[in-house]
């Protein structure tokens, strides 16, 4: 097989029906901040005290760069990236990293599939942004909140803590049709416990998941549902449980989409202090699907 090419593999991304982002009116037309403003309003308006040890700030491109339009999303795909450029959009906020590493380094640092990429992103002269560490840090987490927001249990989520999610009496099987249906998935979405159990209380846990958040929330609720854990560490530990006899479940929908809803809201709340630019927020979607049966 010939080796990718990037003009080949730009020419494979998903391509998507891109609506054109906005004008904000006549004051959003003529007024102009830079990424550097923008940034400095995100460090002014987040609530927590800023840390140089995150991983948020410039990833890509130049902070005196003009805001022409601002993309949120979970993760920047190129086909996320596409959309951001055909939409007028020259900012791409991302939860997760754009170049597949997790200190956003080059790796590999020969590959067509990066070259593609990192190719595109300067043709077009976008400009990178994490924003996770401190977007978590805020009280409550935007992104449980606005997980439970996208499967319909912001009234339900217990006042001393946000996280867990009283519902009506329902089976693990139903729930879960439910959370697939509410979040839209292609088939990511995976199980460990009895379909026929009876749930009352979820805990969320969007993002990655260690052991110990599993340890410690896993007795005061029936079922997690989480993004994404190690199968050795919880998704083991929940097995046995069950074998052991106990009523509990997890269930994984994948961290990215997980994750979506809350990069969902950061747009929302950049609206609130950044009227220069319209804002909109790009899903990067369910990335697996599974084959029919």
């Amino acid at each position: 097989m010939s080796e990718l090419s990037r003009r080949e593999f730009a020419a494979m991304a998903l391509s998507a029906t891109v609506v054109p982002f906005g004008r904000r009116g006549t004051s959003a037309s003529t007024a102009v901040i830079t990424v550097q403003d923008l940034l400095d309003r995100i460090k002014t308006q987040i609530g927590v005290e800023w840390s140089t040890g995150s991983v948020d700030g410039v990833k890509v491109g130049a902070p005196s760069a003009t805001v022409r339009g601002v993309a949120t999303t979970s993760l920047a795909t190129l086909a996320v990236l596409q959309q951001a450029a055909k939409g007028g959009a020259n900012i791409v906020i991302t939860g997760e990293p754009a170049f597949y590493a997790k200190g956003d380094a080059r790796v590999p640092p020969a590959d067509p599939v990066l070259g593609a990429k990192t190719d595109f992103v300067t043709r077009h002269q976008l400009v990178i942004v994490r924003l996770i560490d401190h977007w978590r840090r805020r009280q409550p987490d935007p992104l449980t909140q606005g997980l439970a927001r996208a499967l319909g249990w912001a009234t339900r989520q217990s006042a001393a803590e946000p996280r867990h999610i009283d519902v009506p009496p329902t089976t693990l099987e139903a729930l879960v049709n439910g959370v697939k249906k509410r979040l839209r998935s292609r088939g990511g979405i995976r199980v460990v416990g009895d379909p026929k159990m009876r749930v009352t209380r979820v805990g969320l846990l969007p993002g990655s998941t260690p052991l110990q958040a599993t340890l410690t929330m896993m007795p005061a609720v029936d079922v997690i549902v989480a993004g994404e854990v190690r199968e050795w560490e919880s998704v083991e530990y929940v097995r046995d449980k069950v074998a052991a006899g106990e009523r509990k479940a997890l269930v994984l929908v994948g961290r990215i989409v997980s994750e979506e809803p809350g990069m969902k809201a950061c747009a929302d709340w950049l609206r609130t202090f950044v009227p220069e630019a319209p804002i909109r927020h790009l899903p990067a979607g369910d990335l697996y699907w599974r084959p029919a049966r």
